[in-house]
């Protein structure tokens, strides 16, 4: 039974994946020609990683197919208009029309890929202990950019379990320098050593007796 249920939840989200990229070339098929596709993208984001964040039960609500798309653009309506753009919010509304909201977090992903893809630009996920400052996150633009040769998107995320320093994941490969990282191969290397020591003692037991 539990085999099933994994197997349906994979077939679901790849569902998800495959409408959120129908979308995502939809918005910026309207966008492009306007040059505001970083804008709006921008503003996907910040729905998403700030709204949501506050309000967990608002994407729970736009995602339930209990409630009827006329309440999801009403919704829509009262919490995002005048504070994104008329591009998003009617791209947001067709979504919804649509019963597919459910899917918006999947359209986020596909459209950054999509953008970034059609700029040459190369994301690049940085996890720190705290929220990094606008400085911060500038300088470590200019390093990332001149190392990788390339523009890049910083997708900037907080994990207090790592405790300082940061996470830098571009495409397959993580550069881990938290502190987190470095207390965990410290103990290794204790660990490894007092093997060591263990050893030799009773190597040297063994040679006196």
């Amino acid at each position: 039974m539990t085999g099933e249920s994994t197997h349906t939840a994979q077939e679901v989200n790849i569902d998800k994946q495959r409408l959120g990229a129908v979308y995502a070339k939809a918005l910026l098929g309207a966008t492009e020609p306007q040059q505001m596709s970083e804008a709006v993208v921008g503003e996907l984001d910040a729905v998403i990683d700030e709204l949501f964040v506050v309000s967990s039960n608002l994407e729970n609500v736009l995602g339930s197919p209990r409630v009827s798309a006329d309440e999801k653009k009403e919704l829509l309506n009262r919490i995002l208009g005048g504070k994104i753009s008329d591009q998003l919010l009617t791209f947001l509304k067709v979504v919804a029309q649509h019963g597919r909201l459910d899917c918006l977090r999947h359209i986020r992903t596909a459209a950054r890929n999509e953008l970034n893809a059609m700029r040459q630009r190369v994301m690049v996920v940085v996890t720190t202990a705290e929220p990094m400052g606008d400085d911060q996150k500038h300088h470590l633009y200019e390093r990332l950019a001149k190392k990788l040769g390339h523009d890049v998107h910083l997708d900037c995320r907080v994990d207090e379990d790592i405790i300082g320093g940061l996470v830098v994941r571009v495409g397959d490969t993580v550069f881990d320098a938290s502190v987190a990282n470095q207390l965990e191969r410290i103990k290794d290397q204790t660990i490894q050593k007092s093997f060591t020591q263990l050893r030799e003692s009773t190597d040297r037991f063994a040679v006196s007796g």
